[in-house]
């Protein structure tokens, strides 16, 4: 594991703890290498170091990354979801399909080689690109999904993703958010994290996921 990367979950791991111990106490143990060799073969991708490491330190982040990490299982069932409708016609059609900056995603509603670490539990996900465009990166953060068809680049890789997201918090320029589930027994309360635009402002309403992370990568600082 890189000695930077390490420091970066050591310092989040800290904020964490501060700051919202609810999240902080539900990290999940690490994955184990052989679990993520699974999911390189299941996708036919090689997996970046920095995606490695993220599930090697903890198999289940919860909500410490803003949005819900997705443990491994859940990663393959994601994947495993878009494969079965990779054939249908509009899956690689371009219209209503953008990407910021431009050419760097490739429009299209459907990429095998887009893997999900974040979801919204809508059909939305940050994941990683290891099928980039033209002007993409492999192994940038991107937002995509079923209602994300404006899809942005968040960072140019995951270890720059962390970084900055820490970064902020540590500037404060996140905030703690506690709630109670009413919708599903048992009803406990629960603790959610925002980040902050440049002006202090969180997001009450969003209309992609883009807006959670303003000034990251591509996305307006708004």
């Amino acid at each position: 594991m890189s000695s930077d990367l390490t420091l970066l979950f050591e310092r989040l791991e800290r904020w964490l703890s501060a700051h919202a111990p609810q999240i902080y106490s539900e990290l999940t143990p690490g994955a184990q290498d052989s679990e993520l060799d699974e999911l390189e073969a299941l996708t036919g991708q090689t997996l970046p170091p920095d995606y490695r490491e993220l599930y090697c330190r903890h198999g289940d982040w919860g909500k410490a990354l803003l949005l819900t990490h997705l443990p491994l299982l859940g990663v393959q069932r994601e994947w495993l979801m878009w494969e079965s409708l990779a054939g249908e016609d509009f899956a690689s059609s371009p219209e209503g399909h953008s990407s910021f900056p431009l050419d760097a995603i490739t429009p299209r509603y459907i990429n095998l080689g887009w893997i999900p670490f974040l979801t919204d539990y809508g059909g939305n996900s940050v994941g990683i690109d290891l099928a980039p465009a033209s002007a993409g990166v492999r192994g940038q953060v991107i937002t995509f999904g079923r209602d994300e068809r404006e899809k942005y680049v968040l960072a140019p890789s995951l270890h720059d993703f962390l970084r900055e997201y820490v970064e902020r918090l540590e500037a404060g320029r996140g905030r703690v958010i506690d709630e109670n589930d009413l919708d599903f027994p048992p009803f406990q309360p629960f603790q959610r994290l925002e980040l902050t635009n440049a002006a202090g402002e969180g997001v009450d309403e969003y209309l992609r996921l883009a807006d959670l992370f303003p000034g990251f990568g591509a996305v307006p600082n708004r």
